[in-house]
């Protein structure tokens, strides 16, 4: 899956609890981002909402009991059939990437040694696209954006409205958020100021 504007949505829903998929039921088909939880509620929460036509990525490194050597992926692959998979790990990318996985990778902003090492390791790696946390900082996320060619996702603490405008703006392609209101909102990229203006990437 080649991962760019045309493909991804304005808003991806993030659920912690694998059992959130009940909230989704009444919503659009989109993304959605599962962070954590076992093994065998991960894989059913994925099946049923893949039923519900919806494009599931599952953060691996927070799935309890799965193993993120080459060997666990595969069986993660087979057992739960995701559309993709979250990780902070390169060496997870690049088990994905040969799986015919698509990856996306999620790298920390904590301080100006972390926004530096976070754009070597983007650059080491083969992801599709890069999650960036906390999504709330439109001047890290423009820095980024001008330093990288994979499409950005700014996560973490994005709870309003102006919030995802701002980080849309500033570059980034989507925003993920576990805020329900936001994901049930049907966003027009197309009427959307500041992305519009923004290179495909």
């Amino acid at each position: 899956m080649v991962l760019n504007k045309s493909v991804m949505p304005v808003v991806i829903r993030a659920i912690r609890d694998p059992g959130q998929w009940e909230d989704l039921s009444q919503s659009e088909p989109g993304w959605v981002f599962i962070l954590g939880g076992a093994i065998d509620s991960v894989a059913e929460s994925v099946a049923r909402l893949q039923r519900m036509r919806c494009t599931v990525f599952v953060h691996v490194d927070m799935v309890k009991g799965l193993s993120s050597d080459f060997d666990g992926i595969r069986f993660f692959q087979d057992f739960a059939s995701p559309d993709g998979i979250i990780t902070t790990h390169q060496h997870t990318i690049n088990h994905a990437k040969k799986l015919g996985l698509t990856a996306i990778q999620r790298v920390f902003l904590l301080d100006s040694q972390s926004v530096d090492s976070g754009i070597q390791q983007i650059a080491h790696a083969d992801a599709d696209a890069v999650e960036v946390l906390p999504g709330v900082l439109p001047l890290l996320i423009r820095y980024l954006c001008q330093r990288i060619s994979k499409p950005l996702i700014a996560g973490g603490l994005v709870k309003t409205e102006q919030q995802v405008l701002d980080a849309l703006a500033a570059g980034a392609v989507s925003v993920s958020s576990s805020t329900e209101a936001l994901s049930r909102k049907l966003w027009k990229r197309d009427s959307l100021q500041g992305p519009a203006a923004m290179p495909q990437r």
